[in-house]
């Protein structure tokens, strides 16, 4: 067994897993020491089979997998519900450490894998997928060559109801403590208080995917780089962000989405549900630093689940509901440059977490730092409405 190569291996698998703990070693580390983050990805040692020829360099390395997280008895979840995004992430972790290899030169044997999965373990009722596969030539894919296209995109951010959901155990409810984006980018969002936390529900009723849920009072998430300025990560001036959510009529008029609410002075951008007498809808305004105003009234129901899409370029921006767009608008005295400074992003609340929450479930929103074409904006809605059954 090549030392070096295996190094490789164990390093790219702790990097490729970004939702938890990892741990490289055997099963009775399982909560040895009752501080595991989870989900816990487990990798056990190896078995290994030298090259069956002279000259052929290539090596199989057949690796076991856990992937571990408690299962509470009252979450909302059916276990199979929450052992088939349990086992997402496992494969969704395989497919990156392979995409990781661009030469491949490490690649998974045809017909190797396996998936087992076992719940009430070690004392502490958790539940976990055994993952089994070879290391030796590429022959699967697990995303969606949709989601391929996603990230061909480069998304500044992308959080997913699916994938990268941290949560805890909170007042008889699952909570939600991080949101881990996929773009890469490490904007993560996060809620340090427990009873700030949204509840992390498994199947909306109208499309039977999981989603997170603002209670309105004061639930709310913020992104943990401040302004998403880190490491140039910001929020450009031509930007397109698509969000999947739902907001109920009864709800109160607050934020889906904002950046720099309370700051004097600087520009700002306010995704608001407002409530009226037909019901919640789609409020936005984009504020430069000497306070001029781009800006639609309400004219997208939020009532019904859908895909909306929201388009920023030079002094105007676009709105698209599934695909269709509803509203645009244009401020010739409008003028900025980037949305860098000032108080980071936050869903569900202004951007201090003080006021304007708001009741909402939200299932996906990915942001990008680019003005899209309509195709562009086309294929991403496609994406999300065939994802989410809409």
């Amino acid at each position: 067994m090549s030392f070096n190569r295996l190094k490789d291996l164990r390093g790219r698998f702790e990097q490729q897993w970004i939702n938890g703990g990892f741990i490289f070693g055997y099963e009775n580390e399982i909560n040895e020491k009752h501080n595991n983050d989870y989900p816990l990805l487990l990798v056990l040692p190896p078995t290994s089979e030298l090259p069956s020829t002279e000259g052929d360099s290539r090596e199989e390395y057949t690796f076991e997998c856990l992937v571990v997280k408690p299962y509470y008895q009252n979450q909302s979840g059916s276990l199979d519900v929450v052992l088939s995004l349990l086992e997402q992430e496992g494969l969704t972790w395989i497919q990156r450490v392979l995409d990781s290899y661009g030469n491949k030169e490490v690649i998974l044997s045809p017909d190797s894998i396996s998936v087992e999965r076992e719940k009430e373990l070690y004392n502490d009722k958790l539940i976990q997928v055994r993952l089994t596969f070879t290391l030796d030539c590429f022959s699967h894919n697990f995303s969606f060559m949709d989601e391929l296209f996603i990230s061909n995109l480069s998304p500044r951010v992308w959080l997913r109801s699916d994938l990268g959901v941290k949560t805890t155990y909170s007042g008889g409810n699952e909570v939600v403590s991080k949101w881990i984006d996929q773009s890469g980018n490490g904007n993560d969002f996060e809620q340090t208080t427990a009873t700030k936390m949204p509840s992390y529900e498994y199947e909306l009723s109208d499309n039977g995917k999981p989603f997170l849920s603002f209670d309105g009072t004061d639930d709310f998430m913020t992104c943990v780089n401040e302004g998403i300025s880190s490491g140039g990560n910001g929020i450009a001036h031509d930007h397109t962000i698509f969000f999947v959510a739902k907001v109920e009529d009864s709800a109160s008029t607050g934020y889906i989405l904002a950046k720099n609410t309370e700051e004097s002075n600087s520009t700002k951008i306010l995704i608001e549900a407002r409530k009226t007498p037909e019901g919640s809808v789609l409020n936005i305004a984009y504020i430069d630093s000497l306070n001029q105003a781009a800006f639609a009234a309400g004219s997208n129901i939020l009532s019904n689940v859908a895909v909306f899409a929201i388009k920023f370029h030079n002094k105007s921006f676009h709105v698209f509901r599934n695909g269709t767009q509803t509203f645009n608008d244009t401020e010739p005295f409008y003028d900025t440059f980037d949305f860098y400074e000032g108080k980071p992003l936050v869903i569900a609340a202004d951007s201090i977490g003080d006021s304007r929450f708001l009741e909402m479930k939200m299932q996906e929103m990915i942001i990008f730092n680019d003005d899209f074409s309509e195709e562009q904006i086309s294929k991403v809605t496609t994406y999300l409405q065939h994802k989410y059954n809409i």
